[in-house]
């Protein structure tokens, strides 16, 4: 996982709706946008926007079935984040302390 990918998800969890959102997703399996969105008081425009967000930094994943649009957790992600977020090729990178 590469520093923007750890940035996408970090901007990704750093707004509470979306964290709330991914915690719904992750305890249902797999979840209707349309059911999401009732339960959240949100506008569609707003659910789409922060699953979108969600699924740019491959914490969610969608598929279409007819009209409807599921979407599920991504399996490992946050795992992947954590693990990432102190690894020795990234304390190799970082500049020294003055």
């Amino acid at each position: 996982m590469d520093e923007r990918q750890l940035l996408r998800i970090a901007k990704a969890l750093s707004d509470q709706t979306r964290l709330r959102m991914l915690r719904e997703i992750s305890a249902s399996g797999e979840i209707s946008c349309g059911e999401l969105g009732r339960r959240f008081p949100v506008s569609r425009p707003t659910v789409s926007h922060h699953l979108e967000i969600l699924e740019e930094a491959g914490l969610v994943s969608a598929r279409r079935e007819g009209q409807l649009h599921y979407v599920k957790a991504v399996p490992g992600a946050l795992v992947a984040f954590s693990r990432n977020l102190d690894s020795p090729t990234y304390r190799r990178r970082r500049p020294a302390r003055q």
